[in-house]
């Protein structure tokens, strides 16, 4: 189950990486999907950038990476799995408005499901082994 976890990390903190990026910076289309591609011109990038790429002006990417960091150092120290678990709560119920927001509208975007359902997979292998 370890392995699990640490996969789902990475995929996780890969997934926020990039859309971090695209906060910032324009992102190639393959990473993110043609529909996605097609809001702004020359910019797949456009959905990290809408008012939903953000909790109270700091991007939900950069928030991940410090989910995901706190996550890999409990498990590397040990903490308890019911802490852990807990902890990716916050994240999953974001997870799931904003991927209604995104099947909602018919959107596409390959890094924001890989972040998705990286923080569903944690939450559950956490409660696997927490309870």
């Amino acid at each position: 189950m370890s392995a699990l976890i640490w996969a789902a990390l990475v995929l996780g903190a890969g997934a926020a990486a990039a859309a971090l990026w695209g906060y910032y910076r324009e992102l190639p289309g393959w990473l993110t999907g043609p529909e996605v591609c097609q809001l702004e011109a020359g910019g797949c990038a456009v959905l990290f950038r809408t008012p939903r790429a953000a909790l109270l002006g700091v991007p939900n990417a950069s928030l991940g990476l410090v989910l995901y960091a706190t996550l890999a150092s409990g498990l590397l120290l040990h903490w308890p799995a019911a802490l852990m678990f807990a902890m990716t709560l916050p994240a999953v119920g974001m997870s799931a408005f904003l991927g209604w927001s995104l099947w909602s509208r018919g959107l596409q975007c390959r890094i924001c499901w890989t972040g998705h359902l990286a923080n569903a997979a944690l939450m559950m292998l956490l409660a696997a082994r927490a309870f």
